[in-house]
């Protein structure tokens, strides 16, 4: 099997395989797969979780004194590039240099991973980030003269293919392992061979041992998949600005593939992590992280968008509800799909992303970056959009019951099964009910402070 001459024409077009091949008897099962993760590191709950938090409480006197000298360090670049408009606004970022156990705690959580890596942080204002020879010729090597290295990450292979990389050798490398002799001798040279080009290969592995299994050759479109799989370390260095803003030659050659893409909600910023030189070969390093942002005010007007609006919308992604298929299996709604609930979802997330957050995110930009708050958008919610809202909330609390009705009808031969389903119901009405009561906050503090300026 050779796919080179045709290999990189697919990779252009490829996009990622979902695995996950619903059929309609899937559709209408609850999710279990999040109820172990959430019940051992949510809040107070579980020994996994107590251990954490008592771990964190512990080293928080350690921190704390290792983020004032990163602090310090951070006040001197300030200083010394303040003619390159840089800026550091310590009484900002002091109190919250280490981050807090409940917030760290959160991230294990949504991110199913202890490797939470912003243990220390602060932030830099830049007058214009897009200036990336700033960051690269001024801030870096500041940085590296005080002892902080750009720390490696850990990135699939299918993260830097949407940054630009080229998987030349990987394609190349995998290929060759349907050609080999299929004996542990010969995997075991192959796999060595691949750890040159790698990090991790361990899903990559179990894919090809399953196509072995099956006596099967994977094709084009499923060699590029194969590849996806795999993880190569890179530069814990995420520049999430617009792409036309930014002289792309100003960006070195080892940090290529460092070039991201803003938030959906118009959120820009520049984000890095260091080690110091006494952690480079520790086991557990402190990781240091950096925001560079446009200034104060565009700060706050990110936080404000975090809580308003990012925090609450956040919570949907913890609903048991298999988000995937939910217009798919539901008697009422499968002639409909618009009416699904992830339609209405959709709907609240792009009212809040379109009414509050780019508004914020840009306004804060206006007098920061572009010096003018005449362009300012007005943020408030009419009648109407308030009628909305709850007739969104109601459907989906609707959609909900008819799910969970036709589960536990599917499962009534099981007591236990029923019992489970009940119990992600329950689980799911509470979390609803809990983002539309902190919506309805942001709602009604965006209309209150309104009516004060009219």
């Amino acid at each position: 099997m050779n796919i080179a001459p045709i290999f990189f024409g697919k990779l252009n077009n490829s996009k990622t395989v979902n695995t996950n091949n619903y059929t309609d008897n899937r559709l209408i099962k609850p999710n279990y797969r999040n109820q172990l993760t959430q019940d051992t590191v949510s809040f107070g709950m579980g020994a996994i979780s107590d251990k954490i938090w008592h771990n964190f409480v512990k080293d928080l006197p350690r921190l704390k004194r290792i983020g004032m000298t990163y602090l310090d360090a951070t006040e001197a670049i300030a200083n010394k590039l303040k003619e390159d408009g840089v800026e550091f606004v310590r009484d900002m970022f002091e109190a919250t240099v280490v981050k807090e156990p409940d917030s760290k705690l959160s991230k294990v959580n949504r991110s199913k991973t202890f490797d939470v890596r912003d243990a220390i942080r602060t932030t830099l204002f830049v007058k214009n980030p897009y200036d990336v020879s700033v960051l690269f010729n001024k801030i870096l090597p500041e940085y590296k003269l005080r002892g902080y290295n750009i720390a490696d990450i850990s990135t699939s292979v299918a993260d830097l293919m949407e940054r630009g990389y080229m998987p030349f050798e990987e394609a190349k490398r995998i290929t060759e392992f349907f050609n080999i002799p299929h004996t542990k001798e010969s995997h075991n040279k192959f796999f060595r061979e691949l750890k040159k080009l790698c990090y991790d290969y361990d899903e990559t592995k179990k894919l090809l041992a399953e196509y072995l299994k099956e006596g099967k050759t994977p094709n084009e479109d499923e060699v590029i998949e194969i590849i996806k799989t795999l993880r190569k370390d890179a530069p814990d260095v995420d520049i999430r600005l617009k792409k036309n803003r930014i002289n792309t030659s100003d960006i070195p050659k080892e940090y290529k593939y460092t070039l991201g893409k803003p938030q959906k909600s118009g959120y820009e910023d520049i984000q890095i992590r260091f080690i110091r030189d006494v952690d480079i070969d520790a086991k557990n390093p402190v990781y240091h992280e950096l925001l560079i942002q446009f200034g104060p005010t565009y700060n706050r007007n990110a936080f404000r968008e975090h809580k308003l609006v990012y925090e609450p919308l956040r919570l949907f992604g913890e609903l048991n509800i298999n988000m995937d298929t939910t217009t798919k299996g539901v008697e009422n709604y499968k002639l409909h799909p618009e009416n699904g609930v992830s339609k209405f979802i959709s709907d609240i997330r792009k009212m809040f992303r379109e009414g509050v957050s780019e508004k914020l995110i840009q306004n804060g930009k206006n007098e920061d970056f572009l010096n003018n708050t005449e362009d300012n958008k007005e943020i408030f919610f009419t009648e109407k959009d308030e009628k909305d809202f709850e007739r969104r909330f109601k459907n989906i609390k609707g959609f909900l019951i008819e799910y969970y009705n036709q589960a536990k009808e599917r499962a009534k031969v099981s007591s236990t099964t029923t019992e489970l389903i009940e119990n992600d119901f329950k689980a799911d009405l509470k979390l609803i009910n809990k983002i539309q009561k902190a919506l309805k906050q942001t709602i009604d503090t965006l209309n209150y402070e309104h009516g004060l300026k009219d």
